[in-house]
Parts: structure tokens; sequence; C-alpha cells
């Protein structure tokens, strides 16, 4: 596995997961050394911590457009609660 410093501006979300997918099947496969298995592991916090950083900031940038009861447009934060619902 490659050795890459995680920035947090030069690895996409998208990539990140991918990566993180490819260390979960390698450590289910279950044929990897020890210490392979604590690099991977290793790695796999490191991607999860940068996903994590990347969904806080985009929950921060989602704005919800709807109409009041006047009918204006008004637009209100996103945010959800520690269940997963707005």
């Amino acid at each position: 596995m490659e050795d890459k410093s995680l920035k947090k501006s030069n690895l996409a979300f998208e990539d990140a997961i991918k990566e993180l997918e490819k260390i979960v099947e390698e450590l289910e496969k279950g044929d990897v050394s020890l210490e392979k298995s604590l690099d991977l592991y290793k790695r796999g916090v490191e991607l999860t911590n940068l996903c994590n950083h990347k969904l806080t900031e985009a929950q921060g940038v989602v704005r919800i457009l709807s109409r009041n009861s006047s009918g204006e447009l008004q637009e209100t934060e996103f945010d959800i609660d520690e269940k997963g619902t707005r």
C-alpha cells in the first residue's frame, strides 16, 4: 500500500471512500500479516477522519430553500440530529 500523507484538500471524499472499501476487502480476506493489517487499519482511521472532516464541512455549506407560511422563499440551515433525522 502506498504511503500517502493525508492533506485535507488533496484527496476527494469519493476517492477516500473507494480506498476505505479496498482496505476493508483486504482485511476481510484475512491473508495479510499482522504488521500489514495494522498499517491498513491506521490508514483506514486516517481516511475515516478525512471523510468525517469533509462531511462536516459540507454540512456547513448545505442550506434548504423552502417557502414560509406567507409563500415567500426562505433559507434555513440543514441540521441533522444524532439520530440522523432533520
